[in-house]
């Protein structure tokens, strides 16, 4: 039961079994604005009490049945701060010292006085306003901590990334830098090897060619004893194989240095407007190789305006949510690109229908480098890459998945952003 104030909420309970005095009582109380509800027994008084409840309860001590010790106790269990007061007689008063070690809030001799009646019920019902005040504002204030508590945990924990971000991001520049030099007259050997064997085999083949056309069976037949002893079919074979492995273990390692020079460099960009329905499909023509092979896509692009953003950070994470969704499909699935316009953002949705993810693996999947992917498939650094972009952009990245029922990567983008209200 709530309370405003003490002369809003001055519902009694009046318990005795004498007549005269219930209605002596009832008559007093209601002309200073009581409403009293009266009974001639503990037992009716209690079951009033449990449906409708009140703000004071006054029983008289000694009654046949439940007396009103009794009656105080079944009260206080109900409810702690609703106060009793009891009545007794100068006979009763060793009852009525029980009483008050009872927590009776006060006791009255009978005859009752009603100005000290008056007095006990007043400082009853403040009692009890006080109390239901004090309940509302705890409640409140425990409220008002949690939220607190929640923010300051949320800040926290972002803190706490960003500063794992910051570290990874200086440490993947150095890495990407040591990493390049050795790589780029690596790749580009390994390209100028190719071409000089592709020159060095079409020289092969003429000369077989010319040798056969010869008509001279001895150098014929000696060309291929040569060709046998030495292997040279197989050798030409396994060469172009070999070549073609290394530049795509090349490719693989540019395009890990590319994703740590990302990481370490994401504020080279220029904020520009951008509609992501443009951006979705110039990034679907990159990835669609990782696509075609595995999944069924369907675009589901809504009426969007247009944003002002990082276009290329944004296509970095359009890339990295599809690539992903290709990668959680076994052999075939469905992925499907949503967006739309809620009432402050522009957001993006991805979903596939491949193997989803754990509880345990969807709170670590923005940590850098954790992958679930097979080696030499993830490095673990796009969806930290694009959690730090979509952040940076004033919005929020969200998951939804399920271990063998897909998952949805959910993106807003904020229509207005603070950071590029006023432009460059």
């Amino acid at each position: 039961m709530t309370a405003t104030n003490t002369r809003q909420s001055r519902r009694i309970i009046v318990v005795d079994d004498e007549f005269h005095v219930r209605s002596t009582i009832t008559s007093y109380l209601g002309k200073n604005d009581c409403k009293v509800a009266v009974f001639d027994n503990s037992h009716d008084a209690l079951a009033a009490f449990q449906r409708d409840g009140c703000d004071l309860v006054l029983s008289d001590v000694k009654m046949p049945g439940m007396d009103g010790v009794e009656l105080l106790e079944r009260i206080r269990e109900l409810d702690r701060d609703v106060p009793v007061v009891l009545m007794t007689a100068y006979a009763d008063l060793d009852m009525a010292v029980n009483a008050i070690k009872k927590h009776a809030f006060d006791f009255i001799i009978k005859p009752v006085e009603f100005e000290c009646l008056l007095v006990a019920v007043e400082k009853g019902l403040r009692y009890r306003y006080l109390s239901i005040l004090e309940k509302d504002h705890s409640a409140r204030l425990e409220k008002a901590i949690e939220e607190k508590t929640r923010e300051l945990q949320g800040m926290h924990r972002q803190m706490v990334h960003s500063e794992k971000m910051a570290a990874v991001g200086l440490l993947s520049a150095g890495v990407a830098h040591e990493i390049n030099n050795p790589l780029s007259f690596v790749s580009s050997n390994l390209s100028t090897l190719r071409r000089y064997y592709s020159r060095m085999n079409d020289l092969l083949v003429w000369q077989t060619d010319a040798i056969n056309a010869s008509g001279n069976p001895d150098i014929v037949m000696e060309q291929e004893e040569l060709k046998k002893t030495l292997k040279i079919d197989r050798f030409v074979g396994d060469v172009q194989v070999l070549l073609d492995e290394c530049l795509d273990g090349v490719d693989r390692i540019k395009r890990i240095v590319a994703g740590l020079k990302n990481f370490a460099h994401r504020d080279e960009d220029t904020a520009t407007e951008a509609n992501l329905n443009d951006l979705i499909q110039s990034t679907l023509t990159i990835v669609w190789n990782e696509i075609k092979y595995v999944a069924e896509l369907k675009k589901e692009l809504g009426e969007i305006p247009r944003i002002r953003c990082y276009p290329s950070q944004i296509n970095q994470v359009i890339m990295n949510l599809l690539v992903n969704a290709a990668h959680a499909i076994d052999k075939s699935g469905v992925i499907t690109v949503r967006t739309w316009q809620d009432e402050n953002s522009v957001c993006m949705s991805v979903a596939d229908t491949g193997c989803g993810m754990s509880e345990e693996t969807i709170n670590r999947i923005f940590e850098p480098f954790f992958t679930t992917k097979e080696v030499g498939k993830g490095t673990g650094l796009g969806l930290p890459i694009s959690y730090e972009i979509v952040m940076k952009h004033g919005g929020t990245i969200d998951v939804e998945s399920c271990v063998g029922n897909g998952t949805t990567f959910t993106v807003r983008l904020p229509l207005a952003h603070p950071e590029y209200a006023e432009g460059e």
